[in-house]
């Protein structure tokens, strides 16, 4: 019988914040790294994007951004960029629901990503003020306000300019209930985006401590208003005075959803269900917490933003660590194999052969979803990212007032010294 496949995205989850991938001291994936004992976990995953709309096409389109049309995060794409997208033949949910799957999001599906799915969760942003909010052009003026004007208009209206969020306990009950009215004679496909461990962390308590970067002390540091701007609102969501409270707070919603993970696949396999499901747990992207001197935000193509975690579980395979250069357009192309079907044409490559030691390929390809015009080449030490207009849409910050940069990945892996000869004086 053909294997379930359950995929979750975990929102803005670094390696870097995971002891899984043993760099992070506080253990707060204590069921994702048991998950992991009998996966595969990919050291060297990459997203084809740093902003979600962007990775999460890529993911489904099994193509980077360059090719299936659509660069740029929501409101902030081109009109080109839809027509573009709508004329890509493969699309990951609905390749599976032809084949006979259940095709089912427990995630509020909106734009394009409701495609192909029989069975998703609606959200109603189609009346009042919700319904103005939710359009393009207003979005836009809602990150620009200056903070103060920001802060008067949450206590005012007390609704979330971004989509309504559902908590991880949520998305995991909902979830559960869909798999017990399924169909056992059809095998499904059931997708879940996870929000909670994205800014501002919104399914755990606040965690009140001191710490030297205080937000005074990180805007002394900022030179771009709009930057100190997008900073000072930042903070106000959380009602944080430190970067080390905010960061208490995000590996709490971590560990948060590592919680609801464990209780997803203890009834999965209480039913049952494990031994015949492909599980995959991901990133759409990272986020910067001062690095670059960015904050609470995606852009610049660096390390921070698109290095993101990726266990596939896939019955009766050998679990292993892989060390081969892979990307988020990679697993719509793994699962095509397994299906046994070649005959695609997309940019992702099965992740099969790296579990024989094999490399898939020499370089990845990334684009900054955030400003008009940055792309990234990175290979295993090397990378370079060439940018024509470097100013982040959502936080303001110029990421690099130079046209091209490239870092020794090796000698130094975070980013600091720009080694292109073009900006050298």
């Amino acid at each position: 019988m053909r294997p379930n496949i359950i995929m979750i995205i975990s929102d803005a989850l670094r390696p870097r914040d995971m002891s899984l991938y043993q760099t992070c001291l506080r253990e707060v994936d204590k069921n994702i790294k048991h998950i992991a004992q009998e996966s595969w976990v990919f050291e060297n995953n990459f997203t084809a994007s740093n902003a979600s709309d962007p990775s999460v096409t890529s993911l489904f389109s099994g193509k980077i951004p360059q090719n299936n049309g659509f660069v740029h995060q929501h409101p902030y794409e081109k009109k080109e960029e839809i027509s573009k997208l709508k004329k890509n033949v493969f699309w990951l949910p609905l390749y599976l629901q032809r084949k006979g799957y259940h095709t089912i999001s427990s995630t509020p599906a909106h734009l394009w990503f409701k495609k192909g799915f029989e069975d998703f969760s609606g959200r109603d942003d189609s009346r009042g003020i919700k319904r103005i909010l939710n359009l393009s052009f207003m979005k836009k003026i809602l990150l620009a306000l200056p903070k103060n004007i920001y802060g008067l208009g949450k206590k005012m209206t007390k609704i979330r300019a971004s989509p309504t969020f559902h908590s991880a306990k949520e998305i995991i009950k909902l979830s559960i209930s869909k798999i017990k009215k399924l169909d056992k004679s059809r095998p499904f496909f059931m997708f879940m985006h996870l929000t909670d461990t994205h800014y501002p962390y919104a399914s755990v308590k606040k965690t009140k401590v001191g710490g030297k970067n205080s937000v005074n002390k990180i805007l002394e540091k900022i030179r771009e208003s709009s930057q100190k701007e997008y900073i000072r609102k930042r903070f106000y969501d959380l009602s944080a005075q430190s970067l080390e409270e905010i960061k208490i707070t995000r590996d709490n919603s971590i560990k948060y959803v590592d919680e609801q993970i464990g209780i997803f696949t203890s009834f999965l396999k209480k039913k049952k269900l494990w031994k015949n499901t492909i599980f995959i747990i991901l990133s759409d992207h990272g986020d910067n917490f001062g690095e670059h001197e960015t904050y609470f935000c995606r852009g610049g193509l660096y390390e921070t933003s698109i290095h993101t975690p990726l266990i596939i579980r896939i019955p009766r395979t050998d679990p292993g660590r892989i060390n081969a250069l892979t990307q988020n357009i990679d697993i719509a192309a793994t699962l095509l194999e397994i299906l046994g079907d070649s005959t695609q044409k997309i940019d992702g490559k099965s992740l099969l052969p790296t579990v024989k030691g094999q490399e898939i390929r020499k370089k990845i390809f990334i684009s900054d979803g955030f400003c008009n015009s940055r792309f990234a080449t990175r290979t295993k030490t090397k990378k370079i990212i060439e940018s024509k207009e470097g100013k982040c849409y959502i936080c303001g910050a110029f990421h690099n007032t130079s046209q091209k940069e490239e870092y020794n990945l090796k000698s130094d892996p975070e980013e600091l010294k720009n080694i292109n000869k073009e900006n050298a004086k």
